[in-house]
């Protein structure tokens, strides 16, 4: 007896035909794997990334609480000064700044000295305040560096930005926050924001040359 026409091509699947479609699907499974994984890191990047600029924030409201003489406070100015957490920072404080980041004499104005969460403990200006969240260190710093500007009649005393022979009337602050995680360069992350302090009683770009 004879098989009706078309009988063959209904036959089943060819084991390539198989092996082929598993092939496609592990690709296909393998690419959505992929992007799922960067689509979290990602989103958990931005996560921390969120609570850094909270907390780099919270540390600049906490300094624009104190009077900006009071910022150099348990501070020394220092010739070579430590490294800082970023390039970043670098660029914010300026080439033409003194740091202030060598332990000096007077109670520290920012960072708040003490005890921290993960057993440090804040004793000179380099030491980072640790807040923990969700099982994350967050580390911050706070760099401060001390410049003179002209007034706004153009006088300038004789002092250049960043003079060391006489007391600054402006603070540079930059606080930094970083946190660990791959993707970041060593494995550490890092955001940071500066502000511009006054020391002096007048606005020294209010007063007359």
């Amino acid at each position: 007896m004879r098989g009706r026409p078309g009988d063959d091509a209904d036959e089943g699947f060819t084991l390539v035909e198989v092996v082929v479609s598993l092939g496609i699907l592990t690709m296909i499974m393998t690419s959505m794997t992929v992007f799922m994984i960067g689509s979290r890191r990602a989103g958990r990047y931005a996560s921390l990334r969120d609570t850094a600029v909270q907390l780099a924030v919270e540390g600049m409201e906490r300094a624009r609480g104190v009077r900006g003489s009071a910022l150099l406070g348990g501070r020394a100015l220092c010739g070579a000064c430590a490294g800082v957490v970023s390039a970043e920072v670098t660029s914010m404080l300026g080439t033409g700044v003194a740091r202030w980041d060598a332990a000096g004499t007077g109670t520290l104005g920012v960072p708040q000295p003490g005890a921290q969460p993960d057993g440090t403990v804040v004793a000179s200006p380099a030491d980072p305040e640790v807040v923990q969240l969700d099982a994350v260190s967050f580390k911050r710093y706070y760099y401060v560096g001390a410049c003179w500007q002209p007034t706004v009649a153009g006088s300038t005393t004789g002092l250049a930005c960043g003079s060391t022979t006489a007391a600054a009337p402006l603070v540079r602050l930059v606080v930094a926050v970083s946190w660990p995680q791959s993707g970041c360069a060593g494995g550490v992350c890092t955001y940071a924001t500066a502000g511009l302090f006054s020391t002096a009683v007048t606005d020294p770009f209010l007063v007359g040359g």
